[in-house]
């Protein structure tokens, strides 16, 4: 959006080239250099951008260097030491960066371009930070644009269509700015609290645009807050349209409204199982909540999102931040077995991640709350790339914490521990079917949750070994200090240990997809013992036994090696499971008794087959790939359908549905 905005204001005084693969780049660089090379700063690309921009300092020393975007630190003297660290930044432009960026152009146009000169000049550039002989310059913030349908759109005008390559996932602003204060998002200040709207046909020319040109399965709406306005409900509708009209989106990726149930709700039965019903909670504690200045539905709203799962298929999910100040093992245990029993089916447990630029991260914030923090390198952000010439390897590093003034190392490590059981026992309604059930006999989600995973963590298990491997790895990524991080990887071999998947996955996803992908049947096996625990005498019911037994194989045959889309299972069950699956078994299992048997086929769906097959194209069928599927898409949409062999009954998903040919 910075380019097209300054091609608009500037014209033909300046011309240029955007770029999100580093080889395009780096043979770009090979015919010449630009006078300016400007780049967005992210916690995902900053460290590569720092290598380019080295790299182009050295070969090019009149070219001028410009970073924006949001990993820069808000205090002064943190900017100071960041901006003295890297050189090689001419100039870092904090905040929205559309209307600094051509003020900063013309300000170079002043001096011929020349980077030394403006600094020696000291002239103040609004939203804009330098150094001069170790003194940082920094002019006032601008102000935001308030009509962001000056901005120029980076689709109609055909600048993004390069990036339709299959594999790049689109994506689209309706919105800038949040109104909350939320210390841990870089969108907390006050600097971004006035929200401002691109107008609804232009909304609706960009998704044209993007639907009749896409492949891949998902796509990102970049609101902070979707569903804040009616609008919102507006472009649900659209979407479904381009949904019947192109397949698309297949999944929604947004984050929600976080005070808005109705809109939420709404949204979700409109978009009919491409976007979860849900909203991220970070925390339900409310010394957690005080402190990160958080404001969250109530749990009972939540409750009612998540039941809209049980009308449309969707996932109901939310979302919880570990290590927050004033966090505690206790509050954090209770915060997630109360979204558990909320009703959701995705519940992500995060780190605390602390970003550059947030009050969270402040040193303030630091000695107030006392954190520990260690340093990791980020999922699939390392590589070894060719930068004119040289081979230089690369991986970006974050920075979360790991203990605070009110949770220890130890407390840390079992909460991570119950992240894991949680992706492996409740995560994409993998167990949805069983909970159901055990709803009727009055067992909540949160004791099953908890009693699966003191079953799964005890050593007589097979998962044991798994959680063992699974804390190994995640603390054997983590380092001191960012330097000692980045010292590692610049050890020979290193790199090649990330690129074979050893070393730098998501630990909790990489050992989620193992579980899932090579230990299945164990996992029922813990879940339906859990179960029948939890019935304790109801269990031992003749029927009930049946239920339980039948339950079990029926949905291994759903789920297991999901990946595998030709591959079907046949089978005669005395439950008519298909009518039980289209109901979204909220109907009694003993309703549907089929004392002569049923014969169901259970297989994927032309529809599903493209899904899946989208997926691996875009990640593979390596363990790593499936961990980042897993991570990214609706497990539960490529649980397999279900049809009766002799009455030529079929389940039609809202989600799945289709006729097979």
């Amino acid at each position: 959006m910075v380019a097209a905005y300054a091609k608009q204001e500037l014209g033909d005084e300046i011309d240029f080239e955007i770029f999100k693969y580093p080889d395009e780049f780096n043979k770009h660089l090979q015919s010449g250099f630009p006078k300016i090379a400007a780049f967005s700063s992210y916690a995902w690309s900053f460290n590569l951008c720092l290598a380019f921009a080295s790299k182009i300092k050295e070969a090019s020393p009149e070219t001028v260097v410009i970073f924006g975007g949001v990993n820069f630190p808000s205090a002064r003297d943190e900017q100071q030491a960041i901006l003295a660290r890297n050189h090689m930044i001419d100039f870092f432009i904090e905040g929205d960066g559309e209307l600094p960026f051509v003020e900063l152009f013309n300000t170079l146009k002043e001096h011929d371009f020349d980077a030394s000169a403006l600094k020696q000049s000291r002239k103040v550039v609004p939203s804009t930070r330098y150094l001069v002989d170790g003194e940082i310059i920094a002019g006032e913030m601008m102000p935001r644009i308030s009509d962001m349908n000056t901005i120029p759109s980076v689709y109609l005008d055909g600048m993004s269509d390069k990036f339709f390559d299959g594999v790049l996932t689109p994506m689209l602003e309706t919105v800038r700015g949040c109104p909350y204060s939320c210390t841990f998002c870089n969108d907390g200040w006050s600097y971004a609290s006035k929200t401002r709207r691109f107008s609804q046909e232009r909304i609706y020319a960009e998704l044209d645009y993007i639907a009749e040109r896409t492949t891949v399965n998902e796509f990102i709406i970049t609101d902070l807050n979707f569903g804040i306005f009616k609008e919102d409900v507006e472009t649900s509708h659209y979407l479904a349209k381009l949904q019947d009209k192109h397949n698309f989106p297949k999944y929604l990726v947004q984050a929600s409204a976080k005070n808005n149930k109705e809109r939420i709700i709404e949204i979700s039965k409109i978009l009919r199982g491409a976007l979860a019903p849900g909203a991220s909670v970070q925390s339900t504690d409310p010394a957690v909540l005080k402190a990160i200045k958080r404001k969250n539905l109530s749990v009972e709203d939540l409750a009612e999102v998540a039941k809209t799962r049980g009308d449309d298929d969707a996932t109901g999910m939310s979302e919880v931040i570990m290590g927050l100040p004033e966090d505690t093992k206790r509050g954090h245990f209770k915060s997630v077995f109360e979204m558990i029993d909320t009703g959701v089916t995705l519940l992500r447990n995060h780190q605390f991640i602390l970003l550059e630029g947030t009050e969270a991260a402040s040193l303030e914030s630091r000695d107030k709350y006392q954190m520990d923090t260690r340093f990791r390198v980020l999922m699939f952000c390392i590589g070894k790339y060719e930068i004119l010439g040289d081979m230089v390897p690369i991986a970006e590093v974050d920075e979360f914490c790991i203990s605070n003034s009110t949770m220890t190392y130890e407390d840390y490590r079992e909460c991570r521990d119950l992240h894991l059981t949680v992706e492996i026992f409740l995560n994409d309604a993998i167990f949805y079917d069983l909970l159901q059930f055990l709803d009727t006999f009055g067992v909540s989600h949160a004791d099953f949750i908890r009693t699966a995973h003191d079953r799964a963590t005890c050593k007589d298990t097979v998962l044991a070994e798994v959680y063992a491997d699974y804390r190994k790895e995640e603390e054997g990524n983590h380092w001191n200090s960012r330097e000692e991080a980045t010292e590692f990887i610049a050890q020979p071999g290193v790199i090649e240990r990330y690129f074979s998947g050893e070393l730098g996955a998501n630990e909790i996803q990489k050992y989620r997809a193992t579980i899932i992908c090579q230990h299945l049947e164990a996992v029922h096996d813990i879940a339906f013992a859990t179960a029948r625990a939890l019935l304790g005498d109801e269990a031992k019911d003749e029927e009930v036994d049946l239920y339980l037994t039948e339950l079990r194989n029926f949905s291994l045959m759903r789920k297991s090696n999901f990946w595998e889309s030709d591959k079907k299972h046949c089978e005669t069950f005395h439950f008519d499971f298909l009518e039980l699956t289209s109901k979204n078994f909220t109907i009694s299992p003993f309703d549907v008794r089929c004392p002569e048997g049923i014969k169901l086929e259970i297989f994927h769906t032309n529809r599903q087959r493209d899904m899946i097959d989208g997926w691996i194209r875009q990640y593979d069928s390596s363990l790593l790939g499936l961990s980042r599927i897993l991570s990214r898409a609706q497990l539960s949409a490529m649980y397999r359908n279900v049809k009766d062999v002799q009455n030529a009954r079929e389940f039609t998903s809202k989600w799945v549905s289709e006729q097979v040919v």
